[in-house]
């Protein structure tokens, strides 16, 4: 089952270097990535074009989103993905989520656990996470990773994409309405992917608050007036699942600015789940 990986990149050619390492070195899954540049002025578009096995295109775009979708319409795989330049993918991890997909055809989104990592590698906090609905989403925000998160051609050929009006909580949108539309969404116990924690990411910024506050208004008065009991159940449901417990050693594999083109690998004897962003 072939895995498509979109990569929306502009001006971020160290990390779009690693990001794309940790896609190629993947084994026992049929994919392809997909990087979207958004015309840097970095050496991105051309690196991108001497690399085998990428498949990208440079050009203006209005924002992130706008080159996400403008990928998924190059993308030629049943599964999708979004993979941010801050972003990679722990080893096994496509071939793991085409044997899910492929046992469980009734599932149209998967998602699993990440790990935070400050740009070195060393880790910031472990991420795991609980079942989706939507409620929780839009009274918190989309805990599901999205570096960790997969989904069928189905919800596309069904009318769903990106909206490009959304600059920082696309990504959340899109989920709502596919869980809104009945589309089914599981979660997995394993870590698939990592976030990079670079101090500057457009998840943190303060635009994204602004913006995530003005979508809420777009939702039924009663889920916002019942948003800090949805948060609650929330937390209870994540402390009662185990999500922030780790056993350990915890061990992964990245790249890192200095491991020479091969993954560096960290054993930990200590790791926490609390992380905010930027600290």
């Amino acid at each position: 089952m072939a895995i498509s990986v979109v990569t929306p990149s502009r001006d971020q050619i160290g990390f779009l270097k690693n990001c794309c390492a940790s896609v190629a070195d993947q084994q026992g899954a049929d994919f392809e990535h997909v990087v979207v540049d958004g015309a840097s002025s970095d050496g991105s578009p051309a690196w991108l074009r001497q690399m085998p096995g990428i498949v990208s295109i440079s050009e203006a775009d209005r924002g992130m989103y706008e080159a996400v979708n403008k990928g998924l319409r190059l993308a030629r795989g049943e599964i999708l993905a979004q993979l941010n330049c801050d972003e990679q993918y722990l080893p096994g991890a496509l071939s793991f989520v085409s044997g899910y997909f492929q046992k469980h055809p009734e599932v149209d989104m998967l998602f699993g656990d990440f790990l935070a990592l400050a740009p070195d590698g060393a880790l910031k906090a472990f991420r795991k996470s609980i079942p989706l609905r939507w409620p929780y989403v839009v009274s918190s925000y989309l805990y599901a990773g999205t570096c960790a998160l997969f989904f069928r051609r189905r919800l596309l050929d069904n009318g769903l994409s990106f909206r490009g009006d959304l600059r920082c909580v696309a990504d959340a949108d899109f989920v709502v309405r596919a869980l809104r539309a009945g589309f089914r969404a599981r979660h997995v116990r394993r870590y698939l992917a990592v976030f990079t924690d670079t101090g500057a990411n457009l998840s943190a910024s303060a635009s994204q608050f602004r913006e995530r506050r003005e979508w809420k208004r777009s939702f039924p008065v009663l889920v916002r007036w019942l948003g800090p009991v949805f948060n609650l159940l929330r937390l209870l449901e994540k402390f009662l699942r185990g999500c922030y417990r780790q056993r350990l050693p915890l061990e992964y594999e990245v790249f890192t600015p200095d491991s020479g083109g091969e993954r560096k690998q960290f054993v930990l004897n200590s790791a926490g789940f609390r992380w905010r962003m930027g600290r």
